[in-house]
């Protein structure tokens, strides 16, 4: 091994976690590292810190987060074992350091764990041990580390083969370019119609119902029950089948989300969640926001868990993020019933003002009309009232002159162009027919022996219409 000097390197090494990887243990747990709770020790580093450490300091005692790779026996107590990274993170060049074993320190983790403990079981798993490392003088190749697992701290309870499969289905679906995870989420405007994948014969079943059948009752949600086996050989294929049964489903109705729940069990019964095939059929693009609960708290996270666009903890925490969901959605709907009516009262006082500012000037035509109509009718009524006073006067006329035989009716000869003439003319204000009553206007409406009322500004004068022969002179 080569020795660099890197800067900024103390005595003490310093904690450097991975994006995503766990706090030191005794502080928290995490879902999917599923490690025992272990006593209370100094920080605990991962695997590639560590041999970074060492590239300047080869003594000292180290407590180490790491993945036993392999098992080897060294003698009748004595194994070795191959560490590796406990996070699967599919480098290339991924680091290894083994260590040693001895029968005082296995005899110490059989009195802690049991007198079953077998070495070989740690394969595959991850854990937390305490290191003591130091110089050690190979032959013909130099100096070298030594290490001795001194204390096992805790055990993780997943194999990492789950891990590494998680991993590898979700990178080849990004070199797919496929959508899912957190980025895929559409909050739905009207949340009806949702599908339930889960086993048919089970608690999830009955956790999820008893959150969402109330709803279901009231006609507010529609819940279409797709049933699927999780467990067992057929588990893969009876997954799959309900997805694709999930998607068609979305074509026919448009799905506003989709669970996939399923109860607690071992970690063995997990492993279909995590294969290819499933997680292609559970893509954005087939299943509209995907919200999975699946086991427990302590459950691992699956490849599934990643697709999702929501991932809840247990299957009844996945069933109150729908029924919260409805909640929203009868808010949303209330807030839209307030404004449409707001929007329709604001409408219909606009048009009321209209049709009452239309009515208004209708009104005021109609009644500049009738102003007019009565304006002609009172016209109509006084040229009446004159013509009935004028008629009683020509009545009362005619009687005067019946009641004076001897007087003989003025002869009004024709009127020639002198100065008495015209003064007469103009002195004239109305001719009368005695007979009819009515005012005549031109020559045309006189005939011979007509009688007529001349009358001027200081009486009436009795005359009757003579033929008048013209001479030539």
């Amino acid at each position: 091994m080569r020795h660099h000097r890197f800067p900024g390197w103390k005595d003490t090494p310093p904690l450097q976690l991975h994006p995503g990887g766990d706090a030191p243990l005794g502080v928290r747990q995490r879902r999917d590292s599923a490690l025992e709770p272990a006593p209370a020790a100094d920080d605990v580093h991962e695997l590639r810190d560590l041999i970074g450490w060492l590239r300047q300091r080869l003594r000292g005692e180290h407590t180490v987060r790491a993945c036993i790779l392999t098992v080897e026996a060294a003698g009748p107590d004595s194994h070795l074992l191959l560490l590796g990274e406990a996070q699967a993170s599919l480098s290339h060049d991924p680091p290894r350091l083994k260590v040693r074993l001895d029968a005082p320190e296995l005899n110490r983790i059989r009195a802690e764990r049991g007198v079953d403990f077998d070495p070989a079981d740690l394969v595959n798993r991850t854990i937390a041990v305490q290191l003591r490392t130091g110089l050690r003088q190979r032959f013909g190749r130099g100096a070298g580390v030594q290490a001795k697992l001194m204390a096992l701290l805790s055990l993780g309870q997943i194999p990492l083969e789950a891990e590494i499969e998680r991993e590898r289905t979700l990178q080849r679906l990004r070199l797919e370019g496929a959508r899912f995870g957190p980025d895929s989420w559409v909050e739905p405007e009207d949340l009806y119609h949702v599908a339930l994948v889960v086993s048919e014969h089970g608690e999830a079943r009955r956790d999820v119902e008893h959150v969402l059948q109330p709803l279901e009752a009231a006609g507010i949600l529609y819940l279409h029950r797709v049933f699927a086996a999780f467990e067992g050989a057929g588990a893969e294929r009876s997954l799959t089948a309900a997805l694709a049964r999930v998607t068609s489903l979305h074509a026919e109705y448009g799905l506003s989300a989709t669970l996939v729940c399923r109860g607690g069990g071992p970690i063995e019964a997990f492993r279909p969640l995590n294969s290819y095939a499933v997680a292609r059929a559970a893509t954005a693009d087939r299943l509209p926001n995907l919200i999975v609960g699946l086991g427990h708290a302590g459950t691992q996270r699956t490849t599934l868990d990643a697709m999702a666009a929501r991932s809840e903890p247990t299957p009844t925490a996945a069933a109150m993020l729908v029924r919260h969901l409805v909640d929203r959605t009868g808010l949303r709907a209330e807030r839209a019933l307030a404004a449409f009516d707001a929007a329709i009262e604001e409408d219909l006082g606009a048009a009321g003002r209209i049709a009452l500012a239309r009515a208004t000037t209708a009104f005021d035509a109609a009644l500049q009309d009738l102003v007019t109509a009565a304006e002609a009718r009172l016209r109509q009524l006084d040229r009446a009232v004159e013509q009935s006073l004028l008629s009683g006067l020509s009545a009362a006329t005619s009687g005067i002159a019946r009641q004076e035989p001897g007087a003989d009716p003025v002869e009004v000869g024709p009127l020639d162009d002198t100065e008495d003439d015209a003064a007469l003319s103009e002195a004239l204000a109305l001719v009368i027919a005695t007979d009819t009553g009515c005012i005549v206007t031109s020559a045309q409406d006189l005939s011979a022996g007509l009688p007529l009322l001349l009358q001027f500004p200081d009486g009436v004068v009795p005359v009757q219409v003579e033929p008048c022969t013209s001479t030539t002179h």
